[in-house]
């Protein structure tokens, strides 16, 4: 296949895009907004004002240190969070065991005093 017209050098992206144009509209039936849409007159300048426009600004970039900080401080606290809750039952179980201890010794001495006691009706008899 021959190409029907041999494509001159051109020296700046304006003039080539010009010439890009021309061939699709000798090649392609569009309306001039169709043809603005794919290939926009000065190009060179259109695509400037669209890397402006699509350069996110200072402001509105997103750092993912932050969230990573973030993260790592939530993994951490749950980490803490976990350990605390391990002390707290164990601790609880060292207070069960030693309520359980508390209290035999209470049955203990509870069974002592009574055996101590004088009888009431022993008491009657002598006073």
């Amino acid at each position: 296949m021959k190409a029907e017209i041999k494509p001159d050098y051109t020296p700046s992206v304006d003039d080539e895009a010009e010439r890009v144009r021309d061939i699709f509209v000798k090649s392609f039936r569009r309306s001039e907004s169709d043809l603005d849409r794919l290939l926009p007159k000065n190009f060179t300048s259109t695509l400037s004002q669209r890397d402006e426009a699509d350069k996110p600004t200072a402001g509105d970039e997103f750092d993912w240190s932050v969230t990573l900080a973030n993260v790592e401080k939530i993994v951490e606290a749950a980490a803490s969070s976990r350990t605390s809750t391990l002390a707290a039952e164990r601790r609880a179980e060292i207070a069960e065991a030693k309520a359980k201890e508390a209290l035999h010794w209470l049955r203990v001495l509870h069974e002592a005093v009574l055996r101590g006691l004088p009888d009431a009706t022993s008491e009657t008899a002598v006073g």
